[in-house]
């Protein structure tokens, strides 16, 4: 008997070593598991890059008019989800640019402006270069410095002293960390032979 309660009480003694030792190696929560996976539990390390979504902002051609002599272009931009960039969200658009048609020669830009109503305007001289801010276009553009807030229009002017059609050109937007960077096409200054059917 003596032998008996000696050799269950090594048995016992041993087995529970095991599950002791068993217990530290398996996670307690989802928490342990993430981070068992490699993952931190940090909403910052868990974000990544921000995906591009071509479409996380409504570009329209307003207007396109003949005044005193000059064409003037107008466009909107519309964020039709905002919020945090999760969820299917958009962050509100930091500020956006366009490539010009090829045949579009930078002396035909007289002027340009923004607005966050499409009445009162402020002008601004405008340049054709590369976005350092950005990484996902890195030709020239032109860029219009101003973004958008809530779901509110914001409107955008240039002014060009030759007649070009409306066609399918490259865009791009800069928005917050989540939303990121992204090209798009647009209702933009195009080239004859170009125009949108």
């Amino acid at each position: 008997m003596r032998t008996f309660i000696i050799l269950s009480s090594v048995f016992l003694f041993f087995g529970c070593q095991r599950d002791s030792h068993e217990n530290r190696l398996v996670p307690q929560n989802e928490n342990a598991i993430e981070q068992s996976k490699g993952f931190i539990d940090d909403a910052s390390a868990n974000r990544g890059p921000a995906v591009c979504n071509p479409n996380a902002y409504t570009i329209t051609l307003e207007s396109k008019t003949l005044v005193n002599g000059n064409w003037e272009w107008i466009w909107s931009v519309q964020n039709p989800n905002p919020g945090n960039g999760s969820n299917g969200t958009a962050q509100n658009l930091s500020h956006w640019g366009m490539q010009l048609g090829t045949c579009v020669p930078w002396s035909s830009v007289v002027g340009a402006a923004y607005s966050g109503n499409g009445i009162g305007w402020i002008t601004f001289t405008p340049s054709y270069h590369t976005d350092p801010s950005q990484n996902c276009m890195t030709t020239p553009v032109l860029k219009f410095d101003f973004g958008t807030s809530g779901g509110a229009k914001s409107y955008y002017k240039l002014i060009v002293n030759q007649d070009f059609p409306p066609a399918w050109v490259p865009g791009y937007y800069k928005s917050g960390a989540n939303t990121g960077c992204c090209i798009f096409n647009f209702d933009g200054i195009g080239c004859p032979g170009n125009e949108e059917e």
